[in-house]
């Protein structure tokens, strides 16, 4: 905006509209604003403009969580990369199209790379949301013709993934002068109550993020949210349920695992395998039995098919940790096995793709949350005529009859009441057996039980007080933690053994690298004799809390 003394504007306001859109057309702006700006000023059309933005995010809505805002702008040209944090905001310029999705290593150096490769962490970011932005600048003049003021008239439209209506904002510039914009603004919003103009248009404070506004108005995120479980529900109902949020949990990562956009998709899925193996494990059984059976092998199929490309990338992901932990040997030593396990990765993640194409895993995920569906639809019936202890569902140690008349459902807070005792009792009753002489196999069936344990308390948590859920869980996951490291220190060595061996046999392992891998090996068996030594402590303080009973006693 231009006069004169040519003074810079800034924003002294933000107006929201509600009325019709103009499409930021000269006189329909025009005709919007000038009824109810004071008659002492003129208003003179500025130019127009139009403005694509595309949002980007993490799959899991990283950079929203810890309030970072990364945006590709582009009104002709590749556009740029700005990216917000705080106070901080930083902008670079783009030499040719943006290839998305992109890791934090893939976008271009400079400040925008760094303020957001924090929050993105191992995750790759891609639009979420593609807005078009119509603006048309306004000139508002005194009686001497002199620029006072400015507006700013705003229509921003969601493009991509919906089109939505578009959102209009009036942005009120100052140009030094406080009191014109000042007077300005109240008299647009005094608009309200004198009915607006011909169009029927309102001018009212802004009083949210336009970014939030437009995610709101596309329905996004669009992240489904957990089962609510009440505690008269029947029980079969309120395990399909969690099923079948699980299920479409691994039917959401699918994709991202077979492009392999960011290590995470694959993670993901495989806790949603787990938690779906565990519940089936300790609840199942209040299911129909034959397509339990049917889809439970392919569930541990699922598990088994997707852990060595799992397995490889947590190697690689603490890679750079593994090389500083070398104290004899160099981190360049380490360079060729880094080579073998990105060999090794690719032939697992081929073998991993071809099974994610098979018939099998296509019919298990149509089949098997059709077959949730059809128990959720008869939830106020019970379970079917075939309900009882599938194969691979438990013994009768693990889950029993929760109580009741014999083919009667129970609802959930009985069952839940009753599973999480019969699991607390065998954890603290496996707990209690470990002393420093047991064999590392049941300090593994001991983690393995931990964390069943941790998947019914998830799925029991709508039906527990917040307070006491949480401090249960916590106390859980801190003996999880060493029980972790335990197990850790054990596959870390005797993987790094099997791995040179590898290596040795195809001729790919010098000298250096060989010793720099036994020192690693070294490292880590270290690592488990002392989370055995910090084991007992654990132990000692997840029993003497007399966990069994504060988790009997959750739900009541």
């Amino acid at each position: 905006m231009r006069d004169d003394v040519e003074p810079q504007p800034t924003v002294f306001g933000t107006l929201l509209v509600d009325g019709a859109a103009t499409r930021g057309e000269a006189d329909t702006v025009l005709a919007a604003l000038e009824p109810v700006v004071p008659s002492r000023y003129t208003l003179e059309a500025g130019p127009r403009r139009i403005r694509n933005r595309t949002h980007l995010d993490t799959a899991d809505w990283r950079l929203r969580r810890k309030g970072v805002r990364l945006t590709h702008d582009r009104a002709s040209g590749p556009g740029s990369l700005t990216a917000t944090r705080g106070d901080d905001t930083a902008s670079t310029p783009l030499s040719g199209p943006p290839e998305w999705p992109a890791l934090a290593g893939e976008l271009p150096d400079g400040d925008v790379r760094e303020l957001v490769a924090g929050p993105m962490w191992v995750r790759a970011v891609a639009p979420v949301l593609r807005a078009r932005t119509v603006t048309r600048e306004v000139h508002v003049r005194d009686e001497e013709a002199r620029v006072v003021a400015g507006l700013v008239w705003r229509e921003t439209t969601v493009q991509e993934p919906v089109r939505t209506e578009p959102l209009i904002r009036v942005d009120v510039l100052t140009t030094g002068v406080g009191k014109h914009a000042k007077r300005i603004r109240k008299a647009l919003c005094a608009s309200r109550s004198q009915g607006g103009d011909d169009a029927g248009r309102t001018f009212r404070k802004q009083s949210g993020d336009l970014y939030e506004e437009l995610l709101a108005a596309a329905g996004l995120p669009d992240r489904p949210e957990p089962p609510e479980l009440s505690p008269d529900m029947p029980a079969d109902v309120a395990v399909a349920l969690a099923l079948r949020a699980h299920a479409r949990a691994i039917a959401a990562n699918v994709d991202g695992t077979i492009a392999d956009v960011d290590t995470e998709y694959l993670h993901d899925l495989r806790v949603a395998v787990r938690r779906t193996r565990s519940l089936l494990k300790l609840a199942g059984d209040v299911l129909p039995a034959r397509p339990v059976e049917r889809h439970s092998a392919a569930l541990t199929w699922l598990g088994e098919v997707t852990g060595p490309t799992r397995d490889l990338d947590v190697y690689l992901l603490g890679f750079d940790d593994l090389a500083g932990r070398l104290t004899a040997g160099e981190s360049d030593d380490l360079a060729p096995f880094r080579d073998h396990l990105h060999r090794e990765r690719d032939t697992a993640r081929r073998a991993l793709v071809r099974a994610l194409r098979t018939r099998r895993f296509t019919r298990l995920l149509e089949e098997w949350p059709a077959t949730l569906t059809d128990v959720i639809g008869d939830g106020d019936t019970g379970a079917a005529e075939d309900t009882g202890a599938a194969e691979g569902t438990g013994t009768t140690e693990d889950t029993g009859a929760a109580g009741g008349d014999a083919g009667r459902v129970p609802d959930v807070r009985t069952f839940v009441r009753d599973r999480l005792a019969r699991t607390a009792k065998k954890v603290t009753r496996k707990a209690a057996a470990i002393t420093p002489e047991t064999p590392a196999e049941d300090v593994h069936n001991l983690r393995k039980r931990c964390k069943e344990l941790r998947y019914l308390l998830e799925f029991a948590r709508p039906l527990c007080p917040a307070a006491e859920h949480a401090a249960v869980l916590k106390r859980l996951k801190k003996l999880q933690d060493i029980l972790g490291a335990f197990q850790d220190g054990e596959v870390q060595s005797d993987g790094l053994r099997e791995h040179a061996a590898r290596m040795h046999e195809a001729g790919r392992a010098p000298t250096g690298t060989l010793l720099a891998m036994g020192e690693l090996a070294g490292a880590f068996a270290a690592d488990q004799q002392q989370a055995r030594h910090e084991l007992t402590a654990a132990l000692r303080r997840f029993l003497g809390e007399d966990m069994r009973t504060r988790i009997t006693g959750l739900v009541r």
